[in-house]
């Protein structure tokens, strides 16, 4: 098979560790787990192949795929504790077991349950693969999804009242049931001493309770060569690996891994001595490596899941590429050595996804407290305390001071996480993450920066944003995608300043010219070429969009059918039809006390007039689904005692069918013309047609969220998105995120969860992932 080594992604060496010892693990787990029906030692599997590619004597593989009926070694130490704790209750009692989980130990909790009548409540946080929480919940057992991350769980589960706790992390006040845990799981290395003598024993690290029982069982041994102890994290959530390079106990903030088990942020209490003295390395792997690591393991025979496939990973990175040598020497290890892996789980107990053949996963979280974060930030960039509300806002109109300001901090998080970035001549802007194929079409996501003048946080920025944590997710997994992925920020999409909305997207997908945008003024005279010169984003890169492979937004919904449903994303079925015109009225200024009211040419009643007709053309239901609104208004001269000579509104007109759209806009201006002693002028500020989006980027999008386990409903979006302009260059969708107080939008009051948040930029991660591995 090919090398897959490499430099550790993280390496920490203890030289003194291998002289330290300990008190022995107290007997009687390994009789108690002899006594069980179906007990049998699991299996040490041989592999000479991975022996020569190591350079060492031999490897073997401690196979813990099946053990007491579960596809993992969890079973040791709960069957103990749950055996212990039941111990000290009376038989009479009714119980409740419970416990946090990444997967196996939950599932392990609830067989247990459930082979003695036992109820069971188990807490699952974020992450972990849908077949492991419904092997849980077929055990019987109440599920409990955490919207949070494993720690999260743990402090859910622990705040159960009349329930026993059965958990495999420590903190003070709680630890006895945690040791008995790590009692159970000595049985395991007294098999291991059965068949041999180690020189190396590498082991898949959480909290550290499995290497707190590896420790205490070579480290208190009375004589012989003491073997070297490898531990081995993941990079997205490596605690144990913190805590020992700051020498004390440190808590992280851990992200998304294929390797569930392991995905935790702070090391068991009790565990902590154990592994800070006892441990002689630790290393940290990604996730593709430890993909890659299952699906070797599966050529040779060996099931394994991600979680213990992690030693292999592990081994690795410390055996092979640059600096092996000096890591070598750390572990004690010669050509005859022998090396025990600890394989601690069967892929049936957290399946990579789609298989062992694949080469990076393709259901991906991200990490959601740093997407909020990132939210957070950037709406301080134009922020204001609304008098009316007393809630912070946003007020970041296109290419004002406060946009550039924040169009330039994007760009630094882009640069950041690797993106390439070019700037177009509409200050379109545009971040990239190369594939394996940099000749195929990129698949496009991103949405919009500027905001109305009383905004929320939430709006475009989501989409942005959200794209570039999947590019974070993706390089913390070590994921390269077939096909490059981008992240566009378009440039004034709410048309508030220059008067056309879905501007720059418009330009980049050629329904609109440069020069037509650049020409565009606001309200004090300025040009949008000139404000782009001005803010420094006159980009050089070319304004016409070359075709993407496909296109998708993640957006708020800014409305309340996600909440009515119940539901928490939305799959976009279309974007329906917009007219936006300005109707200019005008009358005759008069004195408000002299002149008769049949004698005025009232330019302020002929705009109350068509509001009025607008809303009876609503409610008729002759125009189909149509809504309207005026939303601006202006009088002139607007003083208390003088007729309007002259009123200016705005008309927007929304309708999915379009020759309904044109009926409407035609009745609209044959109710202007029937109006008598007015003259008016109109001037069409924007008008799109209904469109729809593909049908195979909608059904990926909701695949993606099953695959999540996230509700979902298909609805059209009643408002204008850039993804309805590029939709004329690829296939196009979105996908839309709850909202909370009726989904109200551009307002202080704006509001979607941070749960909210993560579930919708992990639909679209895994939605960007499948189509840029696509041909």
């Amino acid at each position: 098979m090919p090398q897959a080594g490499g430099v550790p992604e993280m390496w920490f060496a203890r030289p003194a560790a291998r002289a330290w010892t300990c008190a022995p693990v107290p007997a009687g787990a390994r009789e108690f787990h002899a006594s069980l029906p179906g007990y049998a030692p699991t299996p040490l599997i041989e592999l000479p192949r991975l022996a020569a590619e190591l350079g060492v004597g031999r490897v073997f593989v401690k196979d813990e795929s099946s053990r007491l009926g579960l596809p993992a070694f969890k079973a040791l130490g709960s069957s103990w504790a749950v055996h212990r704790a039941l111990a000290e209750r009376s038989p009479a009692d009714a119980l409740t077991l419970v416990a946090a989980t990444d997967g196996n130990h939950g599932r392990a909790v609830a067989h247990l349950a459930r082979l003695l009548g036992l109820r069971a409540r188990i807490f699952v946080p974020r992450g972990v693969h849908p077949d492991a929480v419904a092997a849980i919940a077929a055990e019987q057992a109440e599920v409990v999804r955490v919207a949070g991350s494993y720690d999260d769980a743990v402090r859910e589960a622990a705040a159960v009242p009349d329930a026993i706790l059965i958990q495999d992390t420590a903190w003070p006040g709680y630890e006895r049931i945690p040791g008995w845990i790590v009692e159970g799981y000595s049985t395991l290395c007294a098999e291991i001493d059965e068949r041999l003598s180690p020189d190396l024993v590498v082991i898949p690290v959480g909290v550290g309770s499995l290497a707190q029982a590896v420790v205490a069982h070579y480290r208190s041994r009375p004589a012989g060569r003491a073997p070297a102890l490898l531990a081995v994290e993941s990079t997205a959530a490596a605690c144990v690996m913190e805590s020992l390079v700051a020498g004390e106990v440190v808590s992280v903030a851990t992200g998304e891994t294929v390797m569930a088990g392991l995905n935790c942020g702070t090391p068991s209490s009790i565990a902590w001595p154990y592994l800070r003295d006892g441990l002689d390395a630790a290393v940290t792997v990604a996730d593709a490596d430890a993909v890659r690591a299952a699906g070797d393991l599966a050529a040779l025979g060996v099931s394994a899941g991600p979680c213990g496939a992690a030693s292999l990973a592990g081994v690795r990175a410390a055996l092979t590429g640059d600096g092996a040598g000096q890591r070598r020497a750390a572990l004690g290890l010669g050509p005859g050595s022998t090396v025990v892996l600890l394989s601690t789980e069967g892929s049936a107990a957290n399946p990579t996804p789609g298989g062992h053949v694949m080469t990076s996963p393709d259901t991906i979280t991200v990490n959601g407290e740093r997407l909020w974060r990132s939210l957070m930030d950037l709406a301080e960039v134009g922020a204001y305390d609304d008098e009316r509300s007393g809630l912070r806002g946003v007020n970041r109109l296109a290419l004002t001071d406060a946009d550039a300001e924040g169009r330039r901090l994007v760009i630094r998080w882009m640069e950041e996480a690797g993106l390439a970035v070019r700037v177009d001549r509409m200050g379109n802007i545009y971040g990239r993450r190369e594939g394996s194929d940099p000749a195929a079409a990129p698949v496009l996501t991103g949405s919009h920066l500027d905001s109305v003048a009383t905004a929320g946080a939430f709006d475009g920025c989501l989409g942005v944003l959200g794209g570039i944590e999947v590019v974070r997710t993706l390089d913390e997994r070590g994921i390269t995608t077939r096909r490059p992925i981008e992240v566009g920020v378009f440039t004034e999409e709410e048309g508030v300043r220059f008067g056309t909305d879905m501007l720059g997207s418009a330009v980049a997908a050629g329904r609109l010219t440069q020069e037509y945008a650049h020409a565009l003024t606001d309200r004090a005279g300025s040009t949008l070429g000139g404000e782009l010169t001005r803010t420094g984003f006159d980009g050089t890169a070319d304004v016409l969009l070359g075709p993407p492979h496909a296109y998708v937004e993640c957006h708020i919904e800014q409305g309340p059918v996600l909440a009515e449903h119940g539901v928490e994303i939305g799959v976009v079925t279309g974007v329906q039809g917009i007219s936006w015109q300005e109707i200019t009225i005008h009358g005759r200024a008069a004195h408000a006390g002299t002149t008769p009211t049949h004698l005025r040419a009232d330019a302020g009643l002929a705009a109350a007039q068509i509001i009025v007709r607008l809303r009876a053309m609503v409610d008729s239901g002759e125009y189909g689904d149509l809504r309207a609104t005026v939303g601006h208004l202006a009088v002139h001269p607007d003083l208390t005692n003088i007729v309007p000579a002259r009123a200016r509104l705005t008309v927007d007109l929304r309708n999915p069918d379009d020759a309904q759209m044109a009926r409407a806009e035609e009745a609209l201006a044959a109710f202007l013309r029937s109006l008598e002693g007015i003259q008016f002028t109109t001037r069409r500020m924007a008008r799109t047609g209904y469109v729809p989006f593909d049908e195979d980027v909608r059904k990926t999008i909701a695949q993606a969220a099953d695959d999540h386990g996230l509700a979902h409903i298909s609805l059209l979006s009643g408002a204008g998105h850039d993804a309805q302009e590029i939709a004329a260059l690829s296939p196009t969708a979105m996908i839309f995120v709850r909202g909370e107080y009726d989904g109200i939008s551009h307002n202080p009051r704006e509001y979607s969860t941070p749960e909210a948040c993560a579930h919708g930029v992990d639909v679209l991660a895994t939605t960007l992932l499948r189509l840029a591995n696509r041909d």
